[in-house]
């Protein structure tokens, strides 16, 4: 699931910066290179239904992720390594260099494991840069959301009938210094295959004039065997709530993003469109989210609507606190003698 501030994450930039990107220093016992003064941008595979601001993800076990490589010559803008490079996986214990094309570095998870990719210059054997990934096995597959709806964690999903786009997530316990993390993993030689349909990324399937129905899609990814998946199909939803997780109160001046699901047998219905008043305004949204207004006062109420039926949330702006100015202590009258005052 998206977090519910995710909309004001579309406005910040990613982070894919390896070490000396990311510190302005060459890394403690390295000798860098003076072409990359600014170090590089290692940028991984997207994900279908996640806003991806900082990466590589990690490499599924037996899978493949391409990491294209950035670097800013000129202090302007990073552009594709255009520089004579090796790349070196540092004894790949967890992720290796499969191969390498321009800029492009394709890796390949090998164990679950951590280890750095290193990015010498082909000349001096100097370091461009150098970021750590990470390659773990694939727990689970699941269908999501193509597209920028938040969808409850505890809710499985269903496609609204007609030309559906299916996002497939691969999820892996990574290990992370405060244990195993369930976290989404990459494979882009994962394979999708559902009858008159045509994948159109390595993990987004489109199934164009689809009907309400249950159809079964196959999925071949990593070191595991084919897994075959239920993709559900309504034609419409039998209900509409307000999300569980919508705020109750804001603080003045905050924001709030209100969400809405659209709901068929108990399962989230992705590609509904959606409209929305906010206190009996029209009022743009994204997705099945809405932002209520961060300068309004006492009870704001925001209607969703879909398909038909409609949903309302309130949300209470809470009262500014009132700054009460210090006091201003007064001069105590002097005790001196009149000798001892002058």
């Amino acid at each position: 699931m998206k977090s519910l501030a995710f909309i004001s994450f579309l406005l910040l930039p990613g982070c894919f910066g390896g070490e000396r990107a990311e510190t302005g220093q060459c890394p403690a016992g390295e000798t860098c290179s003076p072409l990359t003064p600014r170090g590089l941008e290692f940028v991984g595979a997207d994900l279908t239904d996640e806003l991806d601001l900082s990466g590589p993800s990690p490499t599924a076990i037996g899978g493949t992720q391409d990491v294209q490589l950035k670097y800013d010559p000129t202090e302007g803008h990073f552009i594709p390594l255009d520089l004579a490079f090796t790349a070196d996986d540092d004894g790949g214990n967890g992720v290796e260099v499969d191969h390498t094309a321009g800029s492009v570095v394709t890796l390949r998870g090998v164990g679950s494991r951590t280890n750095y990719l290193r990015i010498e210059d082909a000349s001096t054997g100097e370091l461009f840069d150098r970021k750590q990934v990470t390659g773990a096995a694939i727990d689970s597959v699941k269908l999501v959301v193509d597209s920028l709806e938040v969808v409850p964690a505890n809710l499985d999903v269903a496609f609204l009938a007609g030309d559906v786009q299916v996002g497939v997530a691969l999820l892996g316990a990574v290990q992370e210094s405060s244990g195993p993390t369930e976290e989404r993993l990459v494979d882009q030689s994962m394979v999708l295959s559902l009858a008159g349909a045509t994948q159109r990324a390595w993990d987004r399937i489109e199934v164009p004039s689809a009907t309400a129905g249950t159809y079964s899609l196959a999925v071949t990814a990593g070191n595991r065997p084919t897994a075959n998946l239920d993709l559900y199909v309504v034609d419409h939803i039998d209900s509409l709530v307000s999300d569980a997780a919508n705020p109750a109160t804001v603080t003045p001046n905050g924001a709030a993003t209100i969400c809405f699901d659209g709901l068929a047998n108990g399962r989230y219905v992705a590609g509904l469109a959606w409209h929305f008043l906010v206190n009996n305004v029209d009022t743009a949204g994204l997705g099945n989210c809405v932002g209520a207004p961060a300068n309004a006062t006492g009870t704001v109420a925001i209607v969703g609507s879909a398909d038909g039926l409609s949903a309302t949330a309130t949300v209470t702006v809470g009262t500014a606190r009132t700054l009460v100015p210090p006091r201003t202590s007064r001069p105590r009258p002097s005790t001196a003698g009149d000798r001892a005052a002058m």
